[in-house]
This record gives structure tokens, C-alpha cells and sequence, in this order.
């Protein structure tokens, strides 16, 4: 699991189950921490023309011992949708070779991709 944090603060934490190798991009389910309804209380999500996501910028990302991950952006969402809300969190900009540490074999699977089709 990785963790998720805002101004120092744990605020969650995620599997990244999901990514785009080439953009060095990482997401998945954000688990939320005991600190996130805190957060969620007193940290105004960015403006957006849809009242059902609330979006939260600048947060930071760290590997599950709570190592800094060198990254251009993690956002958090709030999607409503009425029934239920599901949270998420993406990360940005996660560099390579670094992004294949994190998540071994992803940027493998991408690249082969590409040979699947060119055989086809």
C-alpha cells in the first residue's frame, strides 16, 4: 500500500492498481486514514463545474514505509453519485526507471502491448 499525504498529514492510502507507464501516472481506490475526515473538513476542495467531484491537489505520495516518492502531482476525488461516493487517488509524473520499481512488470506489460498488436 502506498500512502497518501497532505502538509505532512496521512490522509489515506492506496494499492495504485492502476497506470499509464508512459506518463509515469499510478490510481486506484483511496482507502481513507482516521485523519482524512479531518481533512475532508478543513481543506476546500479545488472549484469544478460538476457538483458531484470534489477535487482535491497537492498531495504527496509515499511508499508504505513512508518513503517520499519523487512525483509531479497527486489528486485526490470524491465522486457522488448519489447511492454511494468512491474515492480515488492519482499520481503524475512518477519517473522511469523509478515508476518500474514501484509497480515491477507494468512498463513491460505496456511495451508488449505494442509487439501483440504489431504481430497482428
Amino acid at each position: 500500500m502506498f500512502q497518501i499525504f497532505h502538509d505532512g498529514q496521512h490522509i489515506g492510502n492506496s494499492a495504485l492498481e492502476t497506470g499509464d507507464p508512459p506518463m509515469g501516472a499510478a490510481g486506484g481506490e483511496f482507502i481513507p486514514s482516521n485523519a482524512f475526515e479531518t481533512f475532508r473538513a478543513n481543506v476546500e476542495p479545488e472549484p469544478d463545474n460538476n457538483d458531484n467531484i470534489k477535487r482535491w491537489a497537492g498531495l504527496a505520495l509515499a511508499t508504505s514505509e513512508g518513503e517520499p516518492i519523487e512525483c509531479i502531482g497527486v489528486a485526490l476525488f470524491e465522486y457522488d453519485f448519489g447511492d454511494h461516493m468512491e474515492l480515488e487517488v492519482d499520481a503524475v509524473g512518477i519517473g522511469y526507471p523509478l515508476y518500474e520499481e514501484l509497480f515491477p512488470g507494468r512498463h513491460a506489460k505496456y511495451i508488449a502491448s505494442f509487439v501483440r498488436k504489431a504481430k497482428n
